[in-house]
């Protein structure tokens, strides 16, 4: 008898965990890149710091990550991701941040172009004067 009434009472238990008419989202995008700092000049062969800070508009927001990569000899991006999550839209208020130090060291001397890539925000673009070792 306890068998039949639990086999009757199973699928009561399982429809209650469906969430009907819910919409779950979930997707890595970009952030934003709020600020970048880092020095006009250095010398060949000396390393310098790059200060990025970053951040996501909400709540659903998470796992924030800061990304350098140098496209070329001359040409450096700096892009953010983070994973958003979801579910109708629901977020809490927060913005949520994010900072790292890169650092970068060139090794000819030249003009290297300095791109952080944002999700809402204009692109801030920069500049570093590297000058050859005395």
């Amino acid at each position: 008898m306890k068998k039949v009434i639990f086999l009757l009472l199973m699928p009561l238990f399982m429809s209650s965990c469906l969430d009907e008419g819910s919409n779950y989202t979930k997707f890595t995008g970009y952030i934003n890149i709020d600020k970048m700092t880092m020095p006009d000049t250095t010398r060949v062969g000396d390393t310098i710091q790059v200060l990025v800070k970053g951040g996501a508009p909400n709540g659903c927001w998470s796992n924030l990550e800061l990304i350098l990569t140098e496209q070329n000899d001359s040409l450096v991006y700096i892009t953010g991701i983070g994973l958003y999550e979801s579910t109708d839209g629901i977020c809490t208020d927060i913005y949520q941040s994010i900072d790292s130090i890169f650092d970068f060291y060139p090794t000819k001397p030249g003009i290297y172009q300095f791109y952080a890539q944002s999700a809402n925000y204009k692109h801030i673009i920069d500049s570093l004067v590297v000058i050859p070792k005395r």
